[in-house]
């Protein structure tokens, strides 16, 4: 399957499998009988409560894969999501119930805050990485978009905890106009839309300059493209998936620097370095999606 293929399919499965789990949080009475377990002291629905789990982590699972080279880095939306929705839900709930409630509401907000920071930093830390050692990188690289849109992912989420919370204690609040529900539902798939350009717009611009396996920088770049070329063409001359799926599965265990590997498969890459291998690994993955 083309990778481009992949990717629609990857975004719808992540689009759908959100406003599956979304809706079935969102039903107040639930669906299926309510189930209870007095030993944990939980109660739950028998069918959205499971679905309502499931199709979360199936969302999780399809954005991982979706933007597979720079979710490491963009691991930390889920942090900054939820410290805002408990911050969020504990200040306008729990606010009149003593200045513990407040104080803890304000750390995780600020918690949140921290880690959005940290994000950002981290990219812009690649960015820099990226245009100061990799000959081939484009000098132009932009960010300012994606910096303007990071803070509106905690913005939204704030607001959309805030209609939760009117919601949920069945009062007016500011700008709810009687709209909480539909207030809620709207904001969090302005969430949705604005974690996916997050993750989006740096795996576009810095995805093609990170390594393979662990997303960090290959920071030395000193590699012999001409030689990585050069076997790289035996094996487009002659495609053969199963020979180039076997090779990877040596390649990575190279890579990963494995002594019984390098010990074995040596003899077949004499004077290759770890970073060569790396980049072989690269260009014929590219090579097994073009396919």
């Amino acid at each position: 399957m083309e990778r481009s293929t992949e990717d629609s399919l990857l975004l719808v499965s992540s689009a759908l499998t959100f406003t599956i789990s979304l809706f079935c949080g969102y039903v107040e009475s639930g669906i299926g009988r309510m189930v209870s377990l007095p030993l944990f002291g939980i109660e739950f629905h028998l069918i959205s409560t499971p679905i309502w789990l499931l199709s979360g982590i199936l969302c999780l699972i399809s954005l991982q894969q979706l933007f597979y080279k720079i979710w490491t880095h963009g691991v930390w939306l889920i942090g900054v999501y939820w410290l805002t929705a408990f911050g969020t839900i504990i200040l306008f709930i729990m606010f009149d119930q003593g200045y513990v409630w407040f104080i803890v509401s304000l750390i995780l907000i600020f918690l949140a805050i921290f880690l959005m920071y940290w994000m950002i930093l981290e990219i812009y830390g690649l960015r820099y990485n990226i245009i100061g050692q990799v000959p081939e990188a484009d000098r132009s690289i932009s960010l300012t978009d994606w910096l303007i849109t990071v803070p509106s992912f905690f913005i939204f989420t704030f607001i959309s905890y805030y209609y939760y919370s009117k919601m949920y204690l069945e009062e007016e609040g500011w700008f709810t106009f009687g709209y909480a529900s539909e207030g809620y539902l709207l904001f969090q798939f302005a969430v949705f839309l604005s974690g996916m350009y997050i993750l989006y717009v740096p795996q576009t611009l810095l995805g093609d300059y990170l390594e393979f396996s662990d997303l960090d920088i290959n920071t030395s770049y000193n590699v012999d493209q001409n030689k990585v070329e050069q076997r790289l063409i035996d094996y487009s001359k002659n495609y053969d998936e199963g020979k180039i799926q076997a090779t990877l599965v040596d390649l990575y265990r190279m890579a990963d620097e494995d002594p019984e590997a390098w010990s074995t498969l040596g003899e077949f890459y004499v004077d290759w370095s770890v970073e060569e291998v790396k980049l072989f690994i690269t260009k014929l993955e590219d090579l097994a999606s073009e396919k």
